[in-house]
């Protein structure tokens, strides 16, 4: 049960991360781009660096927000 319960946590804390990064991206946040995403820790690519200056997070993340996001919009 604990381990079920940390996980949850875990995801809870990568959602929050992520939506915090679409805030960003959303209000014109600049500046440095990460090398790694913040929530996986995946080298994020420097075709993504260049194209979204400030992106903290890798492709499959971003998916996984706005999927995410998707799905509290249907039940919000």
């Amino acid at each position: 049960m604990a381990d079920e319960l940390d996980q949850l946590q875990e995801q809870e804390d990568l959602l929050t991360r992520l939506h915090i990064q679409a805030a960003r991206g959303r209000s014109g946040t600049t500046g440095q781009s990460l090398n790694h995403c913040e929530a996986c820790g995946n080298d994020i690519p420097q075709g993504r660096r260049e194209a979204i200056p400030g992106v903290r997070v890798c492709v499959a993340c971003q998916q996984h927000l706005e999927f995410q996001s998707k799905q509290y919009q249907r039940w919000g």
